[in-house]
């Protein structure tokens, strides 16, 4: 019988790039789309860059889109991806079939008058599809009465930065 040889052949190079063959071709990728130009350009013009990004965040209406935007953020974040899902496409399709229905003469003739109204108050499934918008609407213009000194603080129970 045959003895066994202990050999081990050495890895393959060639399987799996280095570390310095993906630096040079992430650099490559860079400089191909422009990348390497863009950043040496910002970095060139750090000073006056930074001066000009300072001046514009500083003036009042901009601190108020950030701090608007901030607030918007956080309310979205709150909602559960589905159902703000069902929020927008629910919206959208409201938005289009209230068009639709503006420029319908038929429909606009069969609803008016006294005759229309009544049919309207007659309506139950109307009504049931109206019983969630009037709730909506309730809670909208309970908040809206609400004052709020401090946005920020109002959500997060966090004092801001400029009180």
């Amino acid at each position: 019988m045959a003895e066994r040889i202990d050999y081990t052949p050495p890895p393959n190079e060639d399987l799996e790039p280095s570390a310095q063959q993906e630096l040079e071709r992430l650099l490559q990728g860079l400089h191909e789309h422009g990348f390497l130009r863009f950043a040496d350009d910002l970095v060139r013009s750090n000073t006056q860059l930074a001066q000009n990004l300072t001046d514009a965040l500083s003036r009042e209406g901009s601190l108020n889109a950030i701090q608007n935007l901030s607030t918007l953020l956080i309310a979205i974040s709150s909602i559960p991806p589905g159902q703000f899902h069902k929020t927008v496409y629910a919206a959208r399709d409201a938005f289009i079939a209230m068009e639709k229905e503006a420029h319908d003469d038929k429909k606009r003739q069969q609803t008016s008058g006294v005759s229309g109204v009544f049919r309207l108050l007659k309506d139950d499934e109307l009504w049931q599809a109206m019983s969630p918008m009037v709730s909506g609407l309730k809670t909208f213009t309970e908040r809206l009465d609400r004052e709020v000194e401090r946005p920020v603080s109002d959500r997060t129970g966090k004092s801001s930065a400029f009180e």
